[in-house]
């Protein structure tokens, strides 16, 4: 039954977003790259064997279960990151108007 690779790699994806969540919670910007990269290699080779064999009602009930807990992990990390990226931003938009005022008056 093919459909198990299918399901071991949503299981997977949610596990490693499960992951990412924990890295954002410490702050450790350089796992959740890694991670999420990772991820995306599994989501990449979920969109090639989708819907190869029609899924038996436990697998859809898996599936269903491990899509729920990606989405929800991905809401946690995003409200984790958003405040660290704007503040990211807002020191590389001063960055970026410091370097344009020493530029324009030569300091």
């Amino acid at each position: 039954m093919a459909y198990h690779n299918t399901i071991a790699l949503y299981e997977a994806v949610a596990e490693l977003t499960k992951q990412m969540l924990l890295a954002a919670k410490q702050q450790d910007w350089d796992k959740l790259t890694e991670l999420e990269r990772s991820c995306a290699q599994h989501v990449e080779t979920l969109k090639i064997i989708e819907d190869a064999l029609p899924l038996t009602s436990d697998a859809r009930e898996r599936k269903v279960a491990s899509i729920k807990s990606i989405l929800a992990d991905d809401r946690e990390i995003r409200n984790l990151v958003s405040p660290w990226m704007v503040r990211l931003n807002s020191m590389m938009n001063s960055k970026q108007t410091e370097k344009k005022l020493t530029s324009a008056y030569g300091h």
